[in-house]
């Protein structure tokens, strides 16, 4: 129970802050995108750069890892999303972002706090491993299958060439690649920019983590509530679950790259599966709502992992 008070306990404690002021009104919404801001335009790349350009690339790239946080994450996807289409009759647009939710889990805004703060700053860099794979593969599966389901015919390339252009303007992804071209070419960074990359960095999982109780102002948590429960199961316990199995029994993974990897996959569900669902106009309540329920029960089950899974 230790762990649950000097880890789990400060770190929702920040979250219920960042609420707290928003629900008052301590926080206009401007106020709150412009804590959004600097948090996703500033303080999480500077972390990110200062991590992975100061690691071992031969930390940073692990086979046995990434084929199984792969691996985990496109059999929940498909799971969640044929089972939830023959469960609450959807289209095929709206059942990819049932997957999507089920495996796009808010990394950047919880997990990677989560990680620094329980097993040191290096147990972020599975989860920069992860998001880089839900980048390249998750979301842009997600809005494929949601594209075909418009019956978008000759536009492949025109959305390929969309996804790959709001990849490339990611500053989180940016600032994982660009990091690890620095780590590959084994360059040394001036001082000046790692203490300034490392005092920015430092903001990241405070301000992230208060960023994320104000965003949480305003959703909805009425909606669907039977396929938000749905989104919210899949994605607190049947991704992990199934992370636990890829990680300890099918693939060999380091113990702490496979815990991490475990609570990474108990995250609550991603604010980009509501982006992706704003986009297009695609089953945007209930994953607005999955975001809430996910968010609050995550409360419960990651503090619960935690002490389970921490040496």
């Amino acid at each position: 129970m230790q762990v649950i008070f000097n880890t789990a306990l400060p770190f929702f404690a920040l979250i219920f802050c960042g609420y707290g002021a928003g629900r008052f009104g301590l926080l206009s919404p401007a106020a709150v995108t412009g804590v959004n801001t600097f948090v996703f335009y500033f303080a999480l790349p500077a972390f990110i750069f200062n991590l992975t350009a100061t690691s071992p690339l031969a930390d940073i790239f692990k086979a046995p890892f990434m084929a199984a946080y792969l691996s985990a994450g496109l059999v929940v996807f498909a799971l969640a999303a044929i089972l939830g289409r023959l469960l609450f009759r959807v289209k095929l647009g709206e059942s990819a972002v049932l997957g999507a939710a089920a495996v796009l889990g808010n990394t950047g805004y919880m997990g990677l706090p989560l990680m620094a703060a329980a097993f040191g700053r290096e147990a972020a860099i599975p989860l920069l491993l992860g998001l880089t794979i839900e980048a390249t593969i998750f979301i842009p599966l997600t809005i494929a299958i949601i594209e075909s389901d418009r019956g978008v015919g000759g536009q492949w390339l025109k959305v390929a060439g969309s996804v790959l252009g709001a990849l490339a303007r990611n500053p989180l992804v940016i600032s994982i690649f660009v990091g690890i071209l620095i780590s590959g070419l084994a360059l040394d960074l001036p001082t000046p920019i790692t203490k300034f990359t490392g005092l920015l960095g430092d903001a990241a999982g405070p301000c992230a983590l208060f960023a994320l109780g104000a965003t949480l102002v305003g959703r909805p948590l009425s909606s669907g509530l039977a396929e938000t429960s749905y989104m919210s199961t899949f994605k607190l316990l049947v991704h992990p679950a199934a992370m636990w199995f890829a990680t300890t029994q099918v693939f060999t993974v380091a113990p702490l790259w496979a815990t991490v990897a475990i609570l990474g996959a108990s995250l609550p569900v991603a604010a980009n599966v509501f982006i992706v669902a704003r986009q297009y106009d695609t089953y945007l309540e209930r994953a607005s709502s999955a975001i809430l329920l996910s968010t609050l029960v995550s409360m419960i089950t990651v503090s619960t992992l935690l002490v389970i899974l921490s040496p």
